[in-house]
This record gives structure tokens, sequence and C-alpha cells, in this order.
């Protein structure tokens, strides 16, 4: 469910359906560093939909500033993931490129000031005629087969028309994580334009209910017109990073549900009694009271 957060600190805040009196939450704290050895790749969508976003049907001559609206968002959002990855760039890549969108133009990996000067004017090679995620999925992970960590973005407009096989990808993906045989992945969706909110949410919760469901998390599909900042990319991302501070956490009776004495992992998660409105949080010299219901 969507919460709103109460701080700057939090990024995503999960609460999870009450289970026998008591109802798991999780906090995760928004990030703020790069992430040793983490690897990024960004897949920008090149189906035949989003030539008009790109200005691609307009001669460059004659183009004006600001009608290209891509080129921005993807050249700030570069620069904004090469900060955090492990050695200060990113691999971009154009998808759903070619007949029935099934194809992948590869841009070059870019640094930060690379991706300041980046020309985002859609793929050399045809657009594609259909909007496929698995060819994109399946390039980056075998580009980052031995990534201690890959964090994979994709802007999409539309639908996707692969998803049963990227599911059954992103099933192995897990198993394949659990057993030790592949670092931790995140694959973020970020939906612009048309993009399908009920497919993303089946994306989202591909996890729920299977044998993963406790240890694999790896989706977060989420609307760009959602979002207030870019930070929010990383809100649901557990890096497995403890932060050198103590915290305490006290449910809406005052009882302390959880204690942090020296590190507080990232991802914090805790229980509380089911149909509990709201917590308190002391952490980093602050107390905050977050609510747990729904926007």
């Amino acid at each position: 469910m969507a919460i709103v957060k109460a701080s700057p600190l939090f990024g995503k805040i999960n609460v999870y359906d009450p289970d026998g009196g008591k109802q798991r939450v999780e906090i995760y704290i928004r990030l703020d560093q790069s992430v040793e050895h983490m690897q990024v790749g960004i897949a920008i969508d090149a189906s035949a939909s989003m030539k008009s976003l790109y200005a691609a049907n307009i001669p460059k001559m004659v183009r004006q500033p600001g009608q290209n609206v891509m080129e921005p968002v993807v050249r700030q959002l570069c620069r904004f993931v090469c900060d955090y990855s492990g050695d200060g760039t990113v691999l971009p890549i154009y998808w759903a490129v070619g007949p029935g969108g099934k194809e992948i133009e590869a841009i070059g990996s870019l640094d930060a000031t690379k991706a300041e000067t980046m020309p985002v004017d859609g793929p050399k090679r045809p657009w594609g005629t259909g909007t496929c995620l698995l060819p994109a999925l399946n390039f980056f992970l075998e580009q980052f087969a031995s990534a201690e960590w890959a964090i994979l973005l994709f802007i999409t407009d539309g639908v996707m028309e692969d998803v049963p096989a990227v599911k059954a990808r992103a099933l192995e993906v897990g198993h394949e994580i659990k057993a030790g045989r592949r670092g931790n992945c995140k694959f973020v969706v970020v939906g612009i334009g048309e993009a399908d909110e009920d497919q993303l949410d089946d994306l989202d919760n591909m996890f729920d209910g299977t044998e993963l469901e406790e240890d694999v998390d790896l989706w977060d599909c989420k609307l760009a017109g959602d979002m207030a900042e870019l930070s929010e990319i990383w809100d649901e991302v557990d890096f497995g990073i403890s932060l050198p501070m103590s915290a305490r956490i006290l449910d809406s009776s005052g009882t302390i549900v959880k204690t942090y004495a020296d590190e507080v992992p990232q991802r914090m998660e805790f229980e509380v009694p089911a149909g509990t409105k709201s917590i308190t949080l002391e952490i980093a010299g602050q107390t905050i009271t977050q609510s747990l219901l729904e926007n």
C-alpha cells in the first residue's frame, strides 16, 4: 500500500497484510552514497510510440529546444546514477528496437561527464514495432553476470508484450540469487506517458505467494508522475548496508518493538500488532512519528 513518508530519511515503506495478529513493516533508509562493486544499466524504450518524445518526427535542423523531452531526462538520470555506481559509470542501451521490438542497441558505458552531453536522439536502427523487455533484461544479466550488485533501470511508455517470459526469466534469476550463483539484483521499471499501471503492479508483485517470497524482491515498478525526485529510484533497494547509529521503534501504545544498539540496517524490518496506525522512530537524533495507513 502507498504510505506517505514522514521524513526524507525514508525511502519505501511497506506495510503487509495482518497475519496471526501481527503486521510486518519494512522501512528503507534512503541511500546517499555509492555502493562498492555495484553496476548499473539503463534501458531506454525505443519503440515507435516513443518517437514523439524524442522529437524524432521533426528534422534536427528545425527542431526547437525542449522538443526532445527524452534527452534531458536521460542525461539527468545517467548523470545521477553515476554517483552511486561502484565505478562511477552507467551502461545505457535502447530497447524495444527493430521488428517486433525484440532487439536492443548498445550506447556504450558512460561516466558522469560524458552523460551530461550524450546525444539522446533514439536508435540508429529502426524504431521498434513492439515492446519486448526480455532481450534487454538478458543483455544486462549477461553483461553483469559476475557483479556483486546489479541495478537495472527500464524506462517505458507502453504495454510490454512478453511479460510471461520476463517473469519466467526473473524467477530463474531469483533462484540463482538464493543459491549464491548470482549477486544481488534489482530491476526498476519507470513508466512514463501511457504506461500500463496494472502490468507494472503485476511485475512488482510477481514473487508474492511463491517459494521465494521471503528471500527475493527483484522488481520495483513505479510511474514517473508519482516520483518527486530521482532518488526515489533507490527507495526499495536493500543494499545490505548498515549505518553507524542507534535507533528505537515503538508502536502506537509506546511499546518498544525493535532496538538497534550500534548499527541500523538500511532496510529495517519489524512486526507490530495488527491494526497499528502509527509508529514512532527514534533515529539519528530525531523522533519521527510515521503513519502506517494507506494514503
